[in-house]
């Protein structure tokens, strides 16, 4: 349930995301073209002295309500997850350019990506162990990243795993307490392993 709200929040502020960047990109390519665009240069003084005359401007004659109109009538029937993506380009462009960027991020926050699948493989090809798995076998810095994997792809699909993990105590300077905690350290090391070992095999399998 966390899952599809947070889905559902994300694709509501996507939305209300891309409302504002088209009103915002469309000024910002006003803003690109009008220092170069000596014709719009004239229009706009030309409109202006019109306006301050009293006299009713006609349709297009404003170059600002032309290009925000232009703009605007740019992204009808254009498909923004297809289309060229321009930072710098055109309405469509600039709109596709964020619109894509935002579809990455979802595919990267509520999907599992290829990269995370192919590590994930790689890191079960190293505990395989006949027809199972012996995680002992993998180093402590590549087990530790299989249970980073674990949870967090378990997460994007909606299942949430508790923090398991299990730290060393630290040693004292009494050397006779420090043997009874390295047993404890010992035990802790040992119940992780039987952790991993415990790991359903469906979701290595699964890569």
């Amino acid at each position: 349930l966390k899952q599809l709200q947070a889905i559902s929040a994300f694709e509501a502020g996507m939305n209300s995301a891309m409302q504002e960047l088209v009103v915002r990109e469309a000024a910002a390519s006003f803003r690109d073209k009008f220092p170069g665009d000596s014709k719009m240069q004239d229009a706009a003084f030309a409109s202006a002295v019109k306006s301050l005359s009293g006299a009713k401007l006609a349709a297009g004659e404003d170059p600002v309500s032309a290009h925000f109109e232009g703009a605007f009538k740019s992204l009808q029937g254009v498909d923004l997850g297809k289309a060229k993506a321009d930072a710098k380009g055109s309405l469509p462009e600039r709109v596709a350019f964020a619109q894509q960027a935002k579809e990455a991020e979802f595919r990267n926050s509520f999907m599992v990506t290829a990269a995370e699948a192919a590590e994930v493989k790689s890191l079960a090809s190293k505990a395989k162990s006949g027809e199972g798995y012996d995680f002992s076998k993998l180093p402590a810095d590549l087990a530790e990243r299989l249970d980073a994997l674990y949870k967090s792809i378990n997460a994007k699909v909606g299942f949430a795993m508790p923090d398991q993990a299990m730290k060393p105590i630290p040693l004292t300077a009494d050397a006779a307490a420090n043997k009874y905690i390295e047993e404890v350290n010992a035990r802790l090391t040992a119940a992780q392993v039987q952790l991993r070992q415990g790991r359903p095999p469906a979701f290595l399998s699964a890569f």
